[in-house]
Parts: C-alpha cells; structure tokens; sequence
C-alpha cells in the first residue's frame, strides 16, 4: 500500500502543490496541518475541519501546524503556516478524497496514523526541499535591479527567510559598493542585546557615520528602540530599510515615536538602496547593470550565505 500510495500522492502533489511550475509552500503547510487535525477530527469532509465557510484556513490551522512541523522536524516559515494564501478550497477536498481511497475511514486508529504519517512525509519532504535546497530563481533580463531585487526578497518571504535575504544582500552590496570588508554576521545577530555588550553594535552594519538597521517586517518596539538607542549615542544618521510596501509605514510610526529625532533617519526599501546603486555601478547601461547583479550575487552566495546562510537561500540567474 505504501508504495501505491506514495505515487498517488505524488500525482495529488503535481496537481495541486504548484504555481507556475514551482511547489507552494503555503499549500504544502496547509496540507500539513489538515492531516495533523485529521489525528483528532478524523473526518473526511473538508468543511468539518474549516474555520469558517469559505475559508483558506482550519479550525486552530496554526496549532495543528507547529506541530505537523515539529513532527517532520522542519523549520516552520511563518506563524500562520500557509492560513492566507493556501487555496486549501481549491484541493483540500481532493486530499481528504485520496485518504478515503486508501482506505482511511475503515482503517483501525493505528493504521490511519500510519496513513497521515506517510501522507505528510510525503507532502513534507517537497516543504523540505523548498526551505532547504532549492535555491532563489532570479530573472534579471528586461528588469530594473530594484524589481529583481523585489523578486528575490519575494521568493525569500515564501520561504520565512525575507530578513536574512535582505540583510545579507544589504551587506553584499555594501561591499561591492565600498570595496572594502564588511563583517559577516548571521542575521539579528549583530544586533546590540544590552548597554552591557562588550563589542556593541548598533545596527547591522556600521559605515563611517551611518548606522545600518534592517528591517522587513512590520515597525516593533526592538527596532524603534535601537534606533533611538543609536541616535542618543552617536553623531550617525540612522538608515533603516525596510520593504518598498513598508516604508510610509515605518517613516509615520518613527515620526510619531517619542526621542526619534527623524531629521537624522532614513527610511527607505532594501530594493531601492540595494538596486540603484547597481545601476549606477553599472553606468546605466543594461549590460552593466546585469554584470553589476552577477557580481553582488556572487559576493552574497560565496561570503554570506556559504558563511552564516542555507543553500535554500542561494540566489540564481533564470
């Protein structure tokens, strides 16, 4: 059964686990979680097990899925496993389908774990992949470096790896551009922890009188607070980036921040600090341009992710 079982999943996954080609993470998550919930609410009808009707997420979609994942042993991507962007509409019923096939509602309780753990070990080592192996595919022809920078910080967030993405291409560039050694630290890790550090640092890179901070997620207290913390202490401007869709909201929460003097901050995107730089190594010319991508990915493979990064972050031209 198992091996008959392993093909049929493999044809369920094919079908409906990819978009454009590529496996999904978040429908990958989703069917974790649903074959999770299915150990307690053995139930083959996708609407028992739905949060509300319609929607793309479970009844306690995130507990089931910490621990589908803690299972499998995989690095979850995000909170909510896939909730938002599953489609679990679109196949989720197809999944419940291929169990009962397989003879899931007859089976003793020992045999229909043994079922959902074959099922999600199958649907896991494709996740698994995902996170792992598979690099960031880039196009760059007929883009401007800010959109293919755009791209890969996309490609990283399906991941859970948009802020590592971004900090290291921050530091590859900062290299590239400068011509100089830029310490390598693993993401948030070069980060101030208390006014007690030893060696404080404060923000990601240091340049001369700028402080360098990177932050892609939404504004939060840890980042407000560093970057007052680097204002009070030091004559540097603070340059905080953050995503393109990102840094009206972070300029209003920083304006609105007690002790922000925002005459010394600059918010901007990591694809504008990153990208237009490159265009303008590149003379503004496109085979510049695409020579000057080349080589800053180059620099963030072979210096940053080789040294503190996962092959599934490697970044590769279409």
């Amino acid at each position: 059964m198992g091996d008959i079982m392993t093909l049929t999943l493999k044809d369920f996954a094919q079908k409906n686990m990819k978009r454009s080609g590529r496996f999904v993470a978040a429908r990958l998550q989703t069917a974790l979680a649903l074959l999770e919930r299915l150990r307690e609410y053995p139930s083959l009808n996708l609407d028992d097990h739905l949060a509300s009707k319609g929607s793309s997420g479970l009844k306690s979609h995130e507990t089931f899925g910490d621990r589908a994942h803690k299972r499998l042993s995989l690095e979850p991507i995000n909170r909510n496993h896939g909730r938002r962007s599953s489609s679990l509409q679109d196949w989720g019923q197809e999944l419940l389908d291929f169990l009962h096939k397989e003879g899931f509602l007859a089976a003793p309780p020992d045999a229909q774990s043994k079922l959902i753990d074959l099922a999600q070990s199958g649907l896991g080592a494709y996740l698994r992949a995902i996170l792992e192996d598979e690099p960031l595919e880039v196009r760059t022809r007929g883009r401007s470096a800010e959109a293919v920078i755009h791209e890969v910080i996309k490609l990283a967030d399906e991941k859970g790896k948009s802020g590592d993405v971004a900090q290291y291409l921050v530091g590859a560039k900062l290299a590239l551009r400068f011509k100089r050694d830029v310490p390598i630290y693993p993401a948030n890790k070069a980060d101030r922890k208390s006014h007690s550090d030893r060696e404080p640092r404060l923000g990601d890179f240091e340049i001369e009188n700028a402080v360098i901070e990177v932050a892609v997620g939404l504004p939060d207290d840890k980042h407000i607070t560093q970057v007052g913390e680097a204002l009070q202490e030091t004559d540097s401007e603070v340059w905080l980036l953050t995503r393109a869709d990102r840094v009206a909201t972070w300029k209003n929460e920083l304006n609105e921040s007690e002790g922000i003097d925002i005459r010394r901050v600059v918010v901007t995107s990591v694809e504008s600090f990153v990208g237009q730089n490159i265009t303008e190594l590149g003379g503004f010319s496109v085979k510049g341009k695409l020579s000057q991508l080349q080589a800053l990915f180059e620099l963030y493979n072979t210096r940053w992710v080789s040294r503190v990064g996962t092959p599934g972050i490697r970044i590769e031209v279409k």
